[in-house]
């Protein structure tokens, strides 16, 4: 209880809680309810490059990974509480905001640049 305490009393931790709470609901949003447009760049691509790509298949994983980022933001703060180490918790913050674009990136035009590009 005194670890709970110590995380909402504090405004850093605070606002990493919010930070992961905005990113799992737009996680739901993107990922159940089918929003893509909420997707960077799926507005701005011309009708017929839309019409070639697997809609449903990238706002599955983009809400998969969105919400896992997010679960991570929300519970880094009790973690970090936890160990006593909360001296690395922005360069924490930091590096996992680069592996999660990074991963992304790699993620959709690496590895899976034809399932999202041929409809099944």
């Amino acid at each position: 209880m005194d670890l709970i305490n110590q995380v909402l009393t504090s405004e850093m931790d605070v606002t990493f809680l919010m930070i992961g709470l905005i990113l799992i609901i737009l996680a739901i949003v993107i990922g159940v309810f089918k929003q893509y447009w909420l997707i960077g760049g799926v507005n701005a691509m011309p009708k017929k490059e839309l019409a070639k790509m697997d809609l449903d298949y990238l706002v599955k994983w983009f809400g998969i990974f969105l919400g896992a980022f997010g679960l991570i933001i929300l519970l880094s703060p009790f973690i970090f509480r936890y160990l006593d180490i909360m001296k690395c918790y922005v360069y924490f913050f930091m590096i996992s905001t680069l592996a999660f674009i990074a991963f992304l990136l790699l993620y959709f035009n690496v590895f899976k640049k034809n399932r999202l590009y041929k409809k099944k």
